[in-house]
């Protein structure tokens, strides 16, 4: 049964992007990716630096960078 006068449920937002390893989706992403509007981002292929990380300094302070476990074992 349902009932009108119940508060609406709360929303999972999910930026989902495949960035295919660009730079300038990088940087188009980091400008837009608010927690404000997103609980959870899935980034597919980020740029990755010379040390194959990406540069997300300034994600960490709202956002967890995780990586796949094996990520480091075979750099591109």
């Amino acid at each position: 049964m349902n009932n009108h006068d119940d508060p609406p449920k709360p929303q999972f937002r999910i930026w989902q992007q495949n960035l295919h390893k660009s730079v300038n989706a990088w940087e188009h992403m980091l400008s837009n990716l608010s927690p404000d509007n997103y609980d959870l981002a899935c980034i597919q292929q980020p740029y990755l630096n010379p040390v194959n990380l990406a540069n997300a300094s300034n994600l960490r302070r709202y956002w967890e960078v995780i990586y796949p476990t094996r990520h480091h074992d075979n750099a591109e």
